[in-house]
């Protein structure tokens, strides 16, 4: 599927290869950097919010309707 599954470089590439193989996505070798750079981002957010959790008190946001 991947032709980099052999050859991981870190962690990310190794968990990238796993998920591509689960969700059965052929991704190009040219749009791996790419795919990579938006995961590390995603990740980097993901941490920013992990260091703020939410009280159990804390009221939910409305639902938007148009």
């Amino acid at each position: 599927m991947n032709s980099s599954k052999t050859g991981a470089d870190t962690s990310v590439d190794t968990y990238m290869d796993y998920l591509f193989e689960v969700l059965g996505l052929d991704i190009r070798e040219e749009w791996r950097a790419d795919v990579k750079r938006y995961f590390m981002l995603s990740a980097g957010m993901a941490k920013v919010l992990e260091a703020h959790p939410l009280e159990m008190t804390e009221a939910l946001a409305p639902v938007f309707h148009p």
